[in-house]
């Protein structure tokens, strides 16, 4: 999460679905706003302000009281600092092996409000991914709890509110290689990237060579990142393919060995220190 980010009232009411004066009353009434805003000034909100409020709105709509749902959410606000990544990996678990979705999304929104993206992926996120993928090796009949977290997982990261993107930042495009499905990854980059007002497109799973050519001409996007999870989809001719068309090529996932004269992304810090650069 970008701490500089700044969002106003009224971009914050468009994303929620709520009227001004109703983000005004919340926080006459219940503390529920921007924090460090100074009389006489704009309020300007935060990411983490952002996803207290949706948070406050996502209660309400299941039929909670606005003052049961603010107390909620500000006790969760009380209780951020103290709770560690391993407890939140640990209560994600047991939601997910409990199949209790509700919960899941609870649990996701709450992360990735108290930790950023980022923060969100590399130390709650994938480690629980990683122990279910465990759980389903082990037992075959457990793939339905790996990926019922995958879908919680892409559903909070496409949850995520972030500011409006930056027009002088450029645009991304994010895609998999032909016969790759695994899209998840690529979700959290573009996440990470919209965190920092940074315009992403995200292309999806198995995109043929002849779109990402199309893309590329038509969008002029400022970088291009192509994800393979498996060496047998990391196929180096698409890069051949999309040199000449004088985009910055970036390759990310497991599945590539060696790339030549592209830049090959190893985790999403450094990936986001690249693209955001």
């Amino acid at each position: 999460m970008d701490p500089a980010a700044a969002w106003t009232a009224g971009q914050v009411a468009r994303q929620l679905g709520i009227a001004e004066s109703t983000l005004r009353a919340w926080h006459r009434r219940y503390g529920i706003g921007p924090h460090g805003s100074k009389p006489g000034r704009y309020r300007r909100y935060s990411d983490a302000d952002v996803a207290r409020l949706q948070r406050m709105r996502d209660l309400i709509g299941l039929g909670m009281l606005a003052s049961d749902a603010a107390r909620v959410v500000q006790s969760s606000t009380l209780q951020a600092g103290a709770v560690p990544p391993e407890r939140d990996v640990a209560d994600l678990l047991t939601a997910a092996r409990a199949a209790d979705a509700e919960r899941c999304r609870y649990l996701l929104d709450s992360v990735l409000a108290r930790r950023g993206v980022v923060e969100a992926w590399e130390a709650v996120c994938r480690p629980a991914l990683a122990a279910v993928d465990a759980d389903q090796r082990d037992r075959a009949d457990c793939i339905d709890i790996e990926h019922a977290l995958s879908w919680a997982v892409l559903a909070a990261l496409h949850r995520a509110p972030h500011p409006p993107a930056d027009p002088g930042a450029g645009m991304v495009l994010l895609a998999c290689v032909e016969a790759e499905q695994h899209t998840l990854p690529l979700a959290a980059l573009a996440a990470a990237l919209a965190s920092r007002g940074i315009g992403v497109r995200m292309l999806g799973a198995d995109t043929p060579t002849a779109s990402l050519i199309r893309a590329a001409r038509e969008t002029a996007p400022s970088a291009l990142v192509l994800w393979a999870q498996r060496p047998g989809t990391a196929d180096f001719r698409v890069l051949r393919a999309l040199r000449p068309h004088g985009v910055r090529l970036f390759t990310a996932g497991p599945g590539w060995a060696h790339t030549g004269d592209a830049a090959h992304l190893t985790g999403l810090p450094q990936a986001l220190a690249a693209l955001a650069g």
